[in-house]
């Protein structure tokens, strides 16, 4: 993440971890990469190092504390040649389809799992870590997962789309999800 008058925290370092619920960084709206900039190369080859080892199937850059639109996703229904997607300045132009609900997890948010209500289906447009501009059409899986990840782009957690009541309900393991973060941060003084 960047800041007026503070150090670019988008210069990756190995110690880098996933950025947990309550870090600030979660909820900024991020500003547009440049797809052929060596500092967007570098971080998409970190948001694909880290995706492999947290085994998740999607992961954002705010996740990692830079305020970038990337996202990278592991489509889990592609053949293994297919199934890697790094989008730059992702666009969701069109939503279609009935609301259908389905359980969704977080990397920011460990452990937690609730069915989200979202559309069925995205057509999206993105830039490649070529430069080229790609269109895609989905209402598999990768729809899901890429209106996830874009929330991430905007400030926007899965949590945001539940129902007031079971936000009410959860609010005891969000505090201790907050802990958590306090606790990290306190030891890495970040």
């Amino acid at each position: 993440m960047t800041s007026g008058g503070q150090e670019n925290e988008a210069r990756l370092d190995p110690g880098q971890v996933i950025r947990r619920f309550g870090n600030r960084c979660l909820r900024l709206r991020c500003r547009p990469a440049d797809p052929l900039a060596q500092e967007t190369r570098e971080l998409v080859e970190h948001l694909w190092l880290i995706l492999g080892t947290e085994g998740g199937v999607g992961l954002a850059a705010p996740q990692l504390g830079v305020d970038l639109r990337v996202v990278v996703i592991r489509d889990p229904e592609a053949p293994k040649a297919k199934s890697r997607t790094t989008m730059i300045n992702p666009e969701i132009i069109e939503t279609f389809g009935p609301d259908v609900a389905f359980e969704e997890g977080c990397l920011s948010l460990p452990g937690l799992y609730r069915d989200v209500v979202r559309p069925r289906g995205v057509v999206i447009n993105f830039t490649d870590e070529s430069g080229h501009v790609h269109q895609i059409r989905s209402s598999k899986m990768f729809a899901r997962i890429v209106q996830h990840e874009v929330d991430h782009l905007d400030g926007k957690l899965f949590v945001d789309h539940l129902p007031f009541r079971t936000m009410v309900w959860l609010s005891p393991r969000l505090v201790l999800q907050l802990l958590g973060h306090l606790i990290w941060k306190l030891r890495n003084r970040s």
